[in-house]
């Protein structure tokens, strides 16, 4: 999966937001489906692990969504995703190669695939345009306070609005997502990777001994979606030279059992323009999970 095309699939969401009309948040994926004659439909709340779907029958198309996970930036972000296999380029022929439906399941399975990616990064473009994040986030530093605000106004997830804080802001943020003492996945802003020779948090990769770390060992801190702010060091983190503090900003998902973490500093602006690296790895790494999941 090129980084080229993924990055034309989240243009073509935002293309298709302002096609739509949307200027200003929220956009409204299930509008934009009535818009095209997509009858969109909740599926039955007992069936799980399925997020959703979208069905080619004739010159008619369906999409369905999960409707056992309450959170309503997942189902808008599902809907929107259902949207990337209708609107972009080659997706219904390759769907239709193999069945009339095609189901999107809930978890950390699909990132490997390359229609879901391309449909992840159309829905993140056409849930939150670029110059609509720009307006929120500005080019000041993000922290956990700017990505709340972005998720409120845009009806998306935290993760969600987290990862597409760091896409779009100039200031080096990472985000984090983990579970117990694992990391579910990492996205790292380009900016934050020029910091250091970074060592990349591929799925799976042991928490290294942060506040992160010390929040999960108490299931309650992840249930009650408390938060913790304190601070620890890049080197902590990725295993490099440089000792720069870090901001280290902890919320847990609630039900969903996962723990998002925003690092940051005010030091980081100043930082030299090392080569970036593992660049095509993190977008893969980031997206892997559907990110619609968590808060």
């Amino acid at each position: 999966m090129s980084k080229f095309r993924i990055q034309m699939a989240r243009r073509q969401g935002e293309l298709k937001a302002k096609e739509k009309g949307y200027d200003a948040f929220p956009v409204d994926p299930f509008a934009i489906a009535e818009s095209e004659d997509i009858i969109v439909e909740p599926k039955d709340p007992g069936q799980i692990g399925v997020s959703g779907g979208i069905i080619f029958h004739e010159d008619s198309v369906g999409i369905f969504y999960a409707t056992n996970i309450k959170s309503l930036g997942f189902r808008r972000f599902t809907v929107a995703h259902e949207l990337g296999h209708y609107f972009l380029e080659g997706h219904p022929e390759e769907i239709l190669k193999t069945a009339p439906i095609h189901i999107s399941r809930a978890g950390f399975s699909q990132g490997t695939s390359s229609i879901e990616l391309e449909a992840d990064h159309f829905a993140s473009g056409l849930l939150m345009p670029s110059k609509l994040v720009e307006k929120v986030i500005g080019g000041n530093r993000v922290g956990l306070d700017g990505i709340v605000a972005l998720s409120q106004l845009a009806e998306c997830s935290l993760t969600a609005s987290a990862i597409r804080a760091a896409e779009c802001c100039d200031y080096p943020m990472a985000v984090v997502v983990s579970s117990g003492n694992k990391v579910a996945y990492a996205f790292l802003s380009d900016s934050f990777k020029k910091l250091d020779k970074l060592t990349f948090l591929k799925k799976g990769t042991p928490l290294p001994k942060t506040h992160t770390l010390s929040f999960n060992a108490d299931p309650q801190n992840i249930r009650l979606a408390r938060s913790f702010c304190g601070q620890s060091s890049l080197a902590e983190w990725f295993s490099c030279e440089r000792r720069l503090a870090l901001d280290e900003e902890v919320i847990g998902l609630g039900s969903y059992g996962f723990t998002l973490t925003v690092l940051s500093s005010e030091e980081l602006v100043d930082d030299p323009d090392d080569e970036a690296h593992d660049e095509e790895q993190s977008l893969q790494q980031s997206w892997t999970p559907r990110f619609a999941y968590g808060r």
